[in-house]
């Protein structure tokens, strides 16, 4: 039962089959097999087709909730089974962004192995509202994101105040000024991460903040394709600052609104956590940002 009911969270989570496949690593005839069993077992069917893709019917709504909590649950029951044989050793799943896997993350894990050698990651990268889905799904022990989520149904810790910039080509006409306001690029073709990004959402409140809707020229999933498309004259960005400097791409403060994210890192309030989780999750609280200050 266990495993289709991973399948089935996924192709309810995804609205996709073939998608669910990719992020399961199985076979598509496997999941599609394996959601005929799912539906034969509740009685209904849990997902109809919509054009290329599948939407849940008003049983899979229903049972999405709760199979989410049974997933999470007898993954913590495994999780804490192996930590009762091993206590000193065992597994965590990291989310993060994809900006941070340049020296955030590295530094985060170098400076935690250091004193828990014994102790594996698993490290996933996506845009933060997936990363967060799946950690409130089980599949996912901690998040590092940017902004930090409003909910009491988790516990977080702020790593760093990081500061976001007006990413321009370095010919731009406001290239050569030390800080500009936003609505100064009013007239501007933006390029943006696409929706369900936590920069996008950074973004988006930043210009409601200053009085104008942005022209989007481009949209993406990558920080680092977002500045190279600025390096070629294509539009504008608001994007932190990169450790590896980008040819062509001048980034200016930004004075009015004041443009920063607070990054961070959160895990569940509301189930235990297994002990290797546990010790990260307290490293993180007590010397992650001593870390990230650290150069």
């Amino acid at each position: 039962m266990a495993p289709n009911l991973a399948i089935a969270v996924a192709v309810l989570e995804e609205e996709h089959v073939t998608r669910a496949a990719n992020r399961l690593g199985l076979p598509q005839p496997t999941v599609s097999h394996a959601m005929r069993r799912m539906n034969d077992t509740i009685g209904a069917p849990l997902v109809q087709r919509c054009g290329r893709g599948v939407v849940p019917t008003a049983a899979g709504r229903a049972f999405l909730p709760a199979a989410r909590e049974a997933l999470a649950t007898l993954r913590a029951a495994r999780r804490e089974l192996a930590d009762v044989i091993d206590p000193e050793r065992g597994q965590v799943c990291l989310g993060f962004l994809h900006t941070l896997g340049v020296r955030d993350v590295p530094q985060l894990l170098d400076a935690f192995l250091a004193a828990h050698p014994d102790v594996r990651f698993t490290l996933t990268q996506g845009p933060a509202q997936a990363l967060l889905d799946r950690m409130r799904a089980g599949e996912i022990d901690v998040v590092i994101t940017a902004p930090i989520p409003d909910d009491a149904a988790l516990r977080s810790v702020v790593l760093r105040d990081e500061e976001l910039f007006l990413a321009v080509p370095a010919r731009h006409r406001l290239a050569r000024r030390e800080a500009v306001d936003l609505r100064q690029a009013a007239g501007e073709r933006f390029i943006a991460l696409t929706s369900g990004h936590g920069l996008r959402q950074v973004f988006d409140e930043l210009c409601v903040a200053a009085g104008f809707e942005p022209e989007l020229a481009f949209e993406g999933e990558d920080v680092a394709t977002l500045r190279g498309l600025v390096g070629t004259g294509l539009g504008v960005a608001v994007l932190p600052s990169s450790p590896v400097p980008t040819e062509g791409v001048t980034h200016v403060h930004l004075r009015r609104p004041p443009a920063h994210r607070l990054l961070g890192a959160v895990w569940p309030a509301t189930r235990p956590l297994p002990p290797p989780t546990r010790r990260f999750a307290e490293f993180l609280t007590e010397s992650g940002r001593r870390v990230l200050s650290e150069k």
